[in-house]
Parts: C-alpha cells; structure tokens; sequence
C-alpha cells in the first residue's frame, strides 16, 4: 500500500502526517483485440472486474466463452479474447448515477421474470452479516475511501467480497469471482457499504440474489425496479434498525437468528 505524506490540519497546529490514500488506477479493457472500455477502478481483482463487467453486460453468458485473459505486466489493460465476436448493440453505453460515474452497455439488465425465491431471514442476522462484511472489509480499514460488498449463504457464510473506489466496480467484481471460480450467487444474499441505486439493483438480479441490504440508502428508482422484480432492498442496515423498501416479507423474525425458506402467497404478486 503506497504511503502519500499529506498535511493534518489540527486546531493545535499542521503536522506532516502519512497516510494511506485509496489506490486508484485506470484500466483498459480489450475483447478481441479491440479497445472496449477504460475504466477507473481500484487495483484488485482487476480480471474479475473485466469478466463480470463482460457478463453483465450480456456479452458473455459462461466461463466457456473465454479463449484468453491476460494481465498486461503492467497491470493496466486486460485483454480478454472470446470464441464469438461482439454484438454492436452492446457497445451503446449508459452512464449511471452517482459520483464517479459508472457505465453499462447496452442498457439495464432486466430479468425475464421475477425473483419467487421464497428465503426469510432474521433481521438481526442481516445486522451481524453487515458486521461481517464491514470486519472483512480490510482496503477500507487501511484508507477509510472505498466500498466493499460481499455475497452471503442465507446461513450467514461470506462467499465473496471485494473492494473498490466505485461501488457499482464492487458488484462487477462480484459478478466476475462468481463467474471465474464457480460461486453459485442465486439464492445468496448481497450486502454493500454504498447506495442501492438503480444500476445496482440490476447487477444484484443478474446475480438472481434476492435480499439486497445497504449500510445506505436504496433510490426510489431502485426501489421501483426491485418491487417489479421480487426483490427484497433493505437500507440503513447499522445498529438495531433497518428501512425495508420492497417485499418486507423476507425480513421476517421466525427464531432465533432464523434463515428459512417457506412458501409465501404473496410473493411478487404486487
């Protein structure tokens, strides 16, 4: 981790202070020897970043579809060569919301049809995942400038996390893990440190994960998107409380700390 010597300003006095600023590189993604997308991104799992973004954006559908993925040695272009060519369709990019802005191409992901996965879990077990994610989430603790999200068994068992400046580049990055080392994401539920907004919702149901909780807020257009969906979003999860946004009847105290899955009459009916 680079040190940077930055001034600490103190009503005592300016001190010299060195610190751990949030890495921060651009990365040049290439499929089949053609420039596709540069993108700024913190500097870890950058080939999960690429395949996920690849995936999420309908680009390519399985592993298979990879000839090669190489790391230039110096760590800036990956270069990803597929057995098929690109659809032009999917070169139309989309600028998403919040700072830094994110991309996707092609449009939003939509599924087909709604998530009925019939899981409730106990809320104070959404609490203590989000303690686990915030615990494991060791970039954060060293720069106090990134966001982590990680994919969880409904018995509370972190599968996956990762890291980065942007937080929409955090679920492309879990979509790629999933992808690479065969993490099966359906059915698991997402937690992250930043806003629910409508690009992320739409990342979470290409993962087909049906509780999305945020240590934020949810946007009112995600939270659209996620009641049409069957999705589960959850805001604020800190502390003893949480704002449940779309199908509450997941977040459900049935025991003890309880993760369940049991039929549910309404279950994207609405």
């Amino acid at each position: 981790m680079q040190q940077n010597t930055i001034q600490l300003w103190t009503p005592q006095g300016v001190y010299p202070q060195d610190v751990a600023l949030p890495p921060e590189t651009i990365f040049h993604i290439q499929v089949n020897g053609e420039p596709l997308l540069n993108i700024a991104a913190s500097p870890t799992r950058p080939e999960s970043l690429a395949v996920g973004f690849l995936y999420y954006s309908g680009i390519i559908q399985h592993q298979e579809e990879i000839e090669v993925l190489h790391l230039s040695k110096e760590g800036t272009c990956i270069d990803i060569w597929l057995t098929h060519s690109l659809d032009e369709k999917t070169r139309e990019p989309l600028l998403t919301s919040g700072c830094g802005r994110g991309v996707v191409l092609g449009g939003l992901y939509r599924p087909d049809t709604p998530l009925e996965d019939e899981l409730r879990i106990h809320p104070e077990r959404l609490i203590t995942m989000m303690g686990t994610l915030q615990s494991n989430a060791h970039l954060y603790q060293q720069t106090r400038g990134v966001h982590s999200s990680a994919l969880f068994s409904p018995a509370g068992e972190l599968l996956a996390l990762a890291e980065d400046i942007g937080r929409h580049n955090t679920l492309d990055k879990l979509l790629g893990l999933c992808l690479l080392e065969d993490l099966v994401s359906e059915g698991a539920i997402l937690l992250s440190t930043g806003r629910i907004s409508s690009e992320m919702v739409s990342k979470a149901a290409r993962m087909r994960a049906p509780i999305v909780g945020s240590l934020t807020a949810i946007t009112s257009l995600a939270a659209t998107l996620a009641e049409e969906w069957g999705m589960t979003t959850v805001g604020y999860v800190r502390g003893r409380g949480m704002q449940i946004c779309t199908h509450p009847w997941r977040i459900a105290p049935t025991g003890p700390n309880a993760a369940i899955r049991t039929p549910n009459p309404l279950a994207c009916s609405r």
